[in-house]
């Protein structure tokens, strides 16, 4: 699920906006959050909210968007902000605060686009990388390469790596969409398996290569063969 936020005091840029990013065709679900004011996208962030994206004004009515930047950024958020302003001369200030890019109003549909793109690509290989998840508010970023698998506990979901265990509030629906298809697989309505840690499958059980065996339900056991042999056929490439 990929978290977007307007933060924009002008309606019609925020309608605007909004309007566009509903036409954008993205890979995966995503969900949007509009804020007026600065103040509340700060209280939002410090109450827990994560944002993959900040879409941010520079200028907030009575607020300057850098300083409601700095103090997104105290808190440990690393979304990505795009600002949004009328004059060229805000965007350039955007990179005090590691923006990852600007648009300029009104918005260009094919900018916009480019962005998102962009954005969507660089999180997707991100996430490919670590995945994180939250824990009581505190974000522990996990190695992709280091998880064995997830198991559902009902509400709760439980990563297993080499080392750890974590439990944390999600479900497997959710999840499933969020996880690289070419590296993890659900094998069983209660467990997706990290393949590069499959060591063999056999007997409709997945062989972990700590020797955990994972079931693998009947309704599934050639999806999740066919996963594996072509994972392990890309990376021996």
């Amino acid at each position: 699920m990929l978290k977007i936020a307007v933060c924009e005091d002008e309606e019609q840029h925020k309608k605007i906006l909004v309007d566009l990013i509903s036409r954008y065709p993205f890979k995966t679900d995503y969900c949007l959050t509009t804020f007026q004011y600065g103040y509340e996208l700060i209280a939002a962030s410090n109450r827990g909210s994560v944002f993959d994206v900040i879409f941010l004004d520079m200028r907030l009515d009575q607020e300057d968007g850098i300083d409601i930047a700095n103090e997104i950024r105290k808190s440990g958020n690393t979304a990505r902000i795009i600002i949004t302003t009328s004059l060229i001369e805000y965007a350039v200030l955007g990179y005090s605060v590691s923006a990852s890019d600007f648009l300029l109003k009104p918005f260009p549909q094919e900018k916009l686009f480019q962005v998102l793109e962009k954005l969507e690509n660089d999180i997707k290989n991100s996430r490919s990388n670590f995945y994180e998840i939250d824990i009581n508010n505190e974000k522990i970023f996990l190695k992709s390469d280091e998880i064995l698998y997830f198991e559902s506990l009902g509400r709760k979901m439980k990563v297993v790596t080499f080392d750890e265990a974590y439990e944390y509030y999600d479900k497997i629906t959710a999840l499933q969409k969020e996880l690289d298809p070419v590296r993890f697989v659900l094998c069983h309505r209660s467990y997706i398996v990290n393949l590069k840690n499959v060591k063999s499958i056999k007997m409709k059980m997945a062989v972990l290569k700590n020797g955990v065996m994972i079931p693998i339900s009947p309704k599934r056991n050639q999806k999740v063969y066919d996963a594996f042999t072509r994972y392990m056929a890309g990376s021996m490439e």
